[in-house]
């Protein structure tokens, strides 16, 4: 029974109460989501005093003009009091080995900032509480024992906001996307990738296709990444078409926060940021229910459960496979399954966990 799970302590949310008592943050790591970071600390109260970072060249910078970026056997004199914390989830083991070395334990955080980054403070444990049911309902519909294992280990990690919980979870990177297995390409597959970003996992599919392929559209609707992105198209003789419109369930324009890997649609006009523009959005169903779409992948932060809703005919109609993220929203753990379910009862549900941080929580839907 999932319910034993809340016994799970909550790691990440002790850290972020934790700036009452002692707000002094060294950071360590200067990687593409550290803005986000900064200001997701400082809401919570943290007061973060330097950036660490084994680049030496970067030591005497400041951050944005207002953080000293300088190594961290000085940062540790400099700022006593103040604990050090992970901001890089791809290096995280090597720098908690470096730390280790250096500090005593109880100067080195081990949650996983990552989750920080993707829920407010107590927002998972308040809706896994008020929807174990729900969380049942997923559970059971899973395919294989494998996928449910994985299913409640990654429940655990978000509870818990721990690092060794995430790793605890993993499934591996060695076949990302399943791209080799699983979804496999063939000869005749039209494949649909939504959130292409920087080419990445078009790349995966193309690198699987030793038997060839029919067609992939590839949507990205993020001005900075269209150049790059035709490039690639052009190295495949036209079979890739670059698509610069986002997903969505409707048709029309809508806001779009350009912010690198973390760039994402959004529906709220209060507040919105300076980099944001607009953007065309469509139906995935008003642009290809015509083509003989084979197989879907979505990674579009938190748009996923409305992009699935304009693709619906699609999915009734061909029954492509599909791999779609899980982890950008609190709810799309439990929403987006039985959304996929409601639609093609007949699918196989199956989860992995493709990295030893808070993301790449992947859901695959397949016929076989």
């Amino acid at each position: 029974m999932l319910d034993t799970l809340l016994e799970t302590a909550g790691k990440i949310d002790e850290f972020l109460d934790s700036a009452r008592e002692n707000p002094e943050i060294v950071l360590y790591g200067a990687g593409f989501a550290l803005p986000e970071f900064l200001r997701k600390l400082e809401r919570y109260g943290f007061s973060v005093r330097a950036i660490c970072d084994s680049n030496s060249v970067k030591h005497g910078q400041h951050f944005q003009n207002t953080y000293p970026i300088m190594a961290m056997e000085e940062a540790a004199v400099d700022f006593p009091r103040a604990r050090f914390l992970i901001s890089s989830p791809v290096y995280y083991e090597e720098i908690r080995t470096k730390l280790l070395a250096s500090l005593d334990e109880a100067r080195v955080c081990d949650v996983d900032l990552t989750c920080a980054y993707f829920f407010g403070k107590g927002e998972f444990r308040k809706f896994f509480s008020e929807n174990i049911d729900q969380f049942e309902e997923v559970l059971r519909s899973l395919h294989d024992e494998r996928s449910r294992d994985v299913y409640r280990r990654v429940i655990k990690a978000h509870l818990s906001g721990d690092r060794s919980d995430f790793e605890w979870a993993s499934t591996g990177t060695d076949d990302l996307y399943l791209m080799r297995s699983l979804l496999k390409p063939t000869i005749d597959t039209v494949y649909v990738d939504c959130g292409t970003h920087n080419g990445d996992t078009v790349r995966l599919f193309l690198d699987a296709s030793d038997e060839g392929y029919r067609k992939v559209f590839a949507f990205e609707p993020d001005p900075t990444m269209q150049e790059s992105l035709q490039g690639l198209a052009n190295s495949q003789g036209g079979r890739v078409e670059i698509v610069a419109t986002g997903v969505g369930d409707c048709d029309g324009t809508i806001s779009f926060v350009v912010d690198g890997v973390f760039s994402a649609i959004v529906k709220d006009e209060l507040g919105l940021p300076a980099n944001t523009i607009s953007i065309p959005v469509a139906k995935l169903d008003s642009l290809l229910l015509k083509d003989d779409v084979s197989m879907i992948k979505m990674d579009i932060e938190g748009g996923e459960y409305d992009a699935l809703k304009g693709a619906e005919q699609i999915i009734r109609t061909h029954r492509p496979k599909l791999a779609i993220c899980l982890y950008h929203r609190v709810d799309d753990l439990v929403r987006i399954p039985k959304l996929i379910k409601e639609m093609i009862p007949e699918y196989k549900l199956r989860i992995e966990h493709q990295s030893r941080s808070c993301t790449d929580t992947i859901l695959f839907a397949t016929l076989d």
